[in-house]
């Protein structure tokens, strides 16, 4: 069966453009002319992944995004932001809202092809990937099957998948630091392909840290040049 890319576009023409580039390398592929199409055609076909523009009229692309990855039935499913908006922090505010990497227009072929790929080895890997065992780290509790943390008596049940696997990654190596690229190889099971790729880390920890009501020098804190480590308060 032909992987499926969900091309969400409203630009007709671009859209067609893009869909035979995806076509020419084997890949079966749906299109939606506006983030409410897309919504439905993502939960009605569940693609193996989603190119999704920022800026349509109706629902913008953000939204969609966020709709999607706050869905159970979609949540899983990876999404590449290919747009023309490339104002400053756009790539964060992507990042933000659960994309799992970005890109802006114009783009080669080759190159919007290699993300693709990334994407769905990544996504691949996961599906492969067998649930480990629960870790306790003082006083933190992660049930993975679950995917629910505890901690004093508290339970945190609206981490996103990501979230949770970042920091159960970090729990299972407490107190090692770990570099971002290292993280992002291990959670997000492949190398980075870019530098915006390594962005989602230090979003996804902000957002763990938010979610949780940690400072930055609690528990899940920054340690210069060498990334991210778990230490549970003494």
């Amino acid at each position: 069966m032909p992987t499926k890319v969900l091309l969400i576009e409203d630009d007709a023409s671009f859209r067609k453009a893009v869909g035979d580039v995806l076509t020419l390398e084997g890949y079966a592929v749906l299109q939606a002319p506006s983030g409410k199409a897309g919504i439905m055609a993502a939960r009605a076909e569940l693609p193996d992944l989603v190119i999704l523009d920022l800026v349509m009229p109706g629902m913008k692309g953000l939204e969609v995004c966020q709709l999607l990855k706050q869905d159970a039935l979609t949540a899983r499913l990876p999404i590449l932001i290919l747009t023309g908006n490339d104002k400053e922090g756009q790539d964060v505010a992507c990042l933000d809202m659960g994309a799992d990497d970005y890109l802006t227009k114009p783009v080669k072929s080759a190159r919007l092809l290699a993300y693709c790929r990334a994407l769905l080895r990544r996504n691949a890997g996961e599906a492969r990937a067998e649930p480990p065992a629960a870790v306790e780290v003082g006083g933190l509790s992660l049930d993975y099957p679950r995917k629910l943390v505890k901690l004093g008596g508290k339970e945190f049940p609206h981490l996103t998948p990501k979230e949770f696997e970042l920091l159960y990654f970090l729990a299972a190596r407490t107190p090692q630091p770990t570099e971002r690229a290292a993280v992002y190889r291990e959670v997000w099971g492949a190398e980075a392909p870019s530098e915006g790729a390594l962005k989602t880390v230090e979003v996804h920890v902000r957002r763990v840290r938010l979610k949780l009501g940690w400072k930055s020098d609690q528990w899940l804190v920054s340690v210069s040049g060498r990334g991210y480590a778990l230490i549970p308060p003494k």
